[in-house]
């Protein structure tokens, strides 16, 4: 990798014009349909000196719109879903991968659930989607949710895989809950595909609808009797009226015949993980935690709904579309929430107990437009989103937003066919899908297909005028920063990153060889070699390395990180053990406050790394600068007879990969435009 990110590095050009300055940070929590249209509209027209975060679990953020589609084998992946990394590349944002679990009101900080330290900000907005809402007994470990669709595709794939594996004569049945729009369109895209592959393996389906009470409720009579009558035509049962007295039900497991227990151990990874293995579901940025309400609806229990009046309902698989609910640890934040858990905003979409605090999406609980969670809604907040999250960078007076009363319905049915609904309008045929596709294509287009954007002019900073004297006087003082001894960081302030590091949690204890580092700073490091060091009469060589290079990421605590690695690996590689690290610093121009913090990340990334390979910092040197690089000078003790060398290497020895490699080839990528989030 060295080589090929050296080469990576040194073609790649400076950023702007001249050197900025960092006076405000907006964070966008999620990646959801309002926050890609910010991004968007961040990109088209930047505000100097605002830097911008986004923090998302998950890099690809899918469209809703299309996912029926997807299922029903119409679109690919990358069709209906974006790709965050560029557009926030084409933004100049910082791209956290990583999920945020909580939020410090006072002190305006972010917590994230990675083990990294929280971020701070001046203006944020929360935009994470809605989470599986369901008390029902047995529905965690036996069905699989469609909220949040953030994660659903891997769960779509694993269920088909399910069947496909089934031994030809098979039956299966297959179970939505939920007759509301969503779970409607859903069961017609998923009997479409599924249909397809249980022909080919020999496995005849059913299918049913369980809906708590009258079916699209939101939509008229018209479009009701259209979608009756096609699922009629189509063979899937629909149960009205399934809601129930929450009451336990001890099954004999399900049509599979297979043990409570085992079932319960099959399924329970997806509800919880979204994937085996995975880390935890939350609403596109947040850990999942699950909330407990009232339960209506079904009780699940080995592969048996029970229904109102106590009738049963067998099923292989069970998908949950009903109505989620907001994450339960923003009950913790102190944010204003209504009953059911959603942040409470103004017609500005500003938080109605905080300021500064936006929230959009599903998320949002709208006290004077009260509408449906519904994808449109969101699509519609982007732009008024966008314009007042500049006026309150600004600290000018915020816009009010009035959403649209009645929405364009476009539900498709399976095959390339759907229903139109608009009010009292209903319409049915071919053509709507056509429109259906058309429009979002169209609004995908706007993510997918990025322009090139020139290098600007150095930028006059409006935003420094709300940030106060400080702001003004470092912006005044900008063109004059020197690259000697005038360029380097305040002492006052390395104290302050030097202190808040040492109290990061799980730090070890520092190493003995170490005699002067930095809990007892000088001049320079002092560090001793005991003679018996390695044991016997040998006596240890010393192994120095150095690697520095300019951040090809956006997130400073993940390029710390990379950073340390890449400066330990040649230790490493020589079998020394790696004991002392002086660090070489540069960072963006900044207030003091901003430089304060990306210092801290940046070095919090790095401690972690130095930490796991017991390699000790000792001290360093930081400076501003045009642009984020950072570097360490590594030392190490060998044998000196031990010591692995590049001459040694001879014809048909074994090569041990420690990690995967090629990960040059995609910064390579990522560089040219060319790579996808997924693994960049």
């Amino acid at each position: 990798m060295g080589s090929l990110l050296s080469r990576l590095l040194a073609s790649r050009p400076m950023a702007g014009a001249g050197p900025t300055m960092v006076v405000k940070d907006l964070v966008l929590i999620g990646g959801g349909h309002s926050h890609v249209i910010v991004l968007k509209s961040f990109a088209m027209k930047p505000m100097p000196g605002v830097r911008l975060t986004l923090v998302t679990r998950d890099v690809h953020t899918p469209y809703s719109g299309m996912l029926p589609g997807f299922v029903a084998g119409h679109y690919t992946y990358d069709d209906c879903h974006i790709d965050l990394r560029p557009l926030a590349e084409l933004t100049n944002a910082r791209l956290l991968h990583c999920c945020a679990s909580g939020l410090d009101l006072v002190n305006r900080s972010v917590t994230l659930a990675d083990g990294r330290p929280p971020i701070r900000y001046d203006v944020l907005s929360i935009d994470i989607g809605i989470t599986p809402l369901q008390s029902v007994e047995g529905a965690r470990e036996l069905t699989f949710p469609v909220k949040p669709i953030d994660s659903f595709t891997k769960r779509w794939d694993a269920l088909r895989s399910r069947i496909l594996s089934l031994a030809p004569g098979s039956s299966v049945r297959v179970v939505v809950v939920g007759g509301g729009a969503g779970g409607v369109e859903l069961l017609l895209a998923m009997q479409h595909r599924l249909q397809q592959d249980c022909l080919k393996s020999h496995v005849d389906a059913s299918f049913v609808l369980v809906t708590r009470g009258e079916l699209l409720p939101t939509h008229n009579a018209r479009v009701r009797s259209i979608l009756r009558r096609i699922l009629r035509e189509r063979g899937v049962q629909v149960i009205d009226a399934a809601v129930v007295a929450v009451r336990r039900r001890r099954g004999k497991g399900g049509r599979d015949q297979g043990s409570p227990e085992g079932v319960v151990s099959s399924r329970s990874s997806n509800w919880e993980s979204g994937v085996e293995g995975g880390p935890p579901l939350e609403g596109s940025g947040f850990t999942q935690e699950w909330l407990v309400q009232e339960a209506h609806g079904v009780v699940v229990h080995g592969g048996v709904l029970v229904l109102e009046g106590g009738e049963e309902v067998e099923f292989d698989e069970c998908v949950w579309c009903t109505q989620g609910g907001a994450a339960s640890w923003l009950s913790q934040t102190g944010l204003a929430l209504d009953n059911a858990g959603f942040i409470r905003v103004g017609d500005t979409l500003e938080s109605i107990s905080h300021k500064g605090v936006f929230a959009v999406g599903d998320i949002h609980s709208s006290d004077i437009y009260p509408r449906p969670k519904a994808g449109v809604f969101a699509v519609r907040q982007g732009m008024p989103l966008a314009e007042n999250l500049r006026r309150a960078l600004m600290e000018h007076p915020l816009k009010p937003f009035k959403p649209q009363s009645t929405f364009l319905s476009l539900i498709s049915t399976g095959d390339k066919y759907a229903v139109f609904s608009r009010g009292s309008l209903a319409f049915e045929d071919g053509l709507m899908w056509t429109l259906k596709d058309r429009i979002d294509r169209a609004f995908m287009r706007q993510f997918s297909q990025l322009p090139a954007m020139p290098s600007p002019p150095a930028p006059t900073i409006p935003v420094a005028h709300t940030a106060g004297p400080e702001a003004l006087l470092a912006l005044k003082s900008l063109p004059m920063r020197c690259g000697g001894c005038g360029s380097k960081v305040g002492s006052s302030l390395l104290a302050r990153v030097l202190s808040r590091l040492a109290a990061l949690p799980s730090r070890p204890p520092g190493r003995p060889e170490i005699l002067l580092g930095l809990d007892s700073p000088d001049d320079g490091a002092v560090m001793e070699i005991p003679p018996d060091r390695m044991g016997g009469n040998q006596k240890p060589v010393i192994v120095q390395t150095v690697d520095f290079f300019r951040s090809f990421l956006a997130d400073p605590y993940t390029f710390g990180r990379i950073a340390a690695l890449h400066a330990l690996s040649d230790c490493f590689a020589m079998g020394a053990d790696p004991v002392s690290a002086l660090a070489i610093v540069t960072l963006p121009f900044g207030t003091e406050e901003k430089v304060e913090e990306e210092l801290f990340q940046l070095m919090a990334g790095a401690i972690r790394e130095l930490d796991a390979a017991t390699c000790q910092l000792v001290g360093g040197h930081t400076v501003e600068g045009p642009e984020l690089s950072l570097g360490f000078a590594v030392t190490g003790l060998a044998e000196k007879d031990r010591l692995l060398r590049k001459a040694g290497m001879c014809v048909g020895d074994s090569i041990i990969l420690t990690k995967p490699i090629g990960t040059g080839v995609i910064f390579c990528s990522q560089h040219e435009e060319q790579g996808k989030g997924t693994v960049g």
